[in-house]
């Protein structure tokens, strides 16, 4: 691959590592990590087979790094920009985002639930504890929204905000899950159902 006149080597570094990271999350969302390969992940970089090992030594350190950048970008998308004044327009947003994720499924999103299934079915010591570190980081920015709100007197205080979080990640992922291999799953209807559900409960007076 011939690389453009003038950049330094870091910057070529940098490059590389980025087209290796990409390449691997498709390759997770395509074949299964168990498959993946550092000669493989090379390959589909548009690299020769030994660049990945150059560059990150091990697939465990592939993977971590690959893990490191879904859960980045997934935090990106599901809370920075779903910061707003109003308790319930912050789920709402939340919500609305993960559903036009799923709605278009690129690579990269495709592998962190690929990930994390792998994660449940396989006690690795790479994948498993930095994905159960990023759902956590993830249930507890929700957890704390809620617990503010429930504070505020804006939900019912009847309202567990650490088993409502729990909640709605399962709702989003169990969905997100059967979407990943039945594409009759109807994703509008799925988010209309889950709004409906916490609109119910988030109301007050909706009683415990």
């Amino acid at each position: 691959m011939s690389e453009p006149a003038g950049r330094t080597q870091q910057e070529r570094r940098t490059d590389a590592e980025r087209r290796l990271v990409a390449a691997a999350a498709e390759l997770v969302a395509e074949i299964g990590p168990s498959r993946v390969t550092l000669a493989n992940v090379g390959e589909r970089a548009g690299y020769s087979r030994g660049l990945a090992t150059h560059h990150f030594g091990s697939k465990s350190a592939l993977m971590q790094r690959l893990v490191n950048a879904v859960t980045h970008q997934f935090r990106e998308a599901m809370i920075e920009q779903t910061v707003s004044d109003s308790p319930m327009d912050e789920l709402q947003a939340l919500i609305d985002i993960y559903f036009h994720v799923m709605a278009d499924l690129q690579p990269v999103n495709r592998a962190r639930l690929v990930l994390w299934a792998d994660a449940v079915a396989t006690p690795s010591d790479d994948i498993r504890p930095a994905m159960v570190s990023a759902d956590r980081e993830f249930r507890e920015e929700i957890e704390k929204r809620i617990r503010l709100a429930v504070a505020a007197g804006v939900f019912p205080r009847a309202v567990d905000a650490q088993g409502l979080a729990t909640v709605i990640i399962a709702m989003l992922r169990g969905v997100a899950l059967q979407s990943l291999i039945d594409d009759h799953v109807d994703l509008d209807a799925a988010r209309r159902e889950i709004e409906h559900l916490l609109s119910g409960r988030l109301t007050k007076g909706s009683g415990s």
